[in-house]
């Protein structure tokens, strides 16, 4: 009786912390998913969402925009921004 409650003790820890494991990787993609969709708009440096920002493309790679105010002072002048 004593190894039975002692497997069920072993078997009911592993469980925790295998759940417990699973949803700490879960909270991790998550995190990296949030970070892929926001980006810093290159002119006021306010965070974006890449779904719903507005999109300015320069040599071959797309910046993310707040406002059509900050996609047109980009498309002015796109060094000034990007050597910041």
């Amino acid at each position: 009786m004593k190894r039975f409650l002692y497997l069920l003790s072993a078997l009911s820890f592993t469980v925790i912390i295998s759940s417990y494991l699973m949803n700490s990787n879960v909270i991790a993609d998550e995190k990296k998913t949030a970070e892929k969709t926001t980006v810093k708009d290159y002119v006021c440096g306010m965070v974006v969402n890449t779904d719903k920002a507005l999109k300015a493309e320069h040599d071959g790679k797309t910046y993310y925009f707040c406002s059509k105010h900050c996609e047109e002072t980009f498309k002015k002048d796109p060094s000034k921004y990007l050597k910041k």
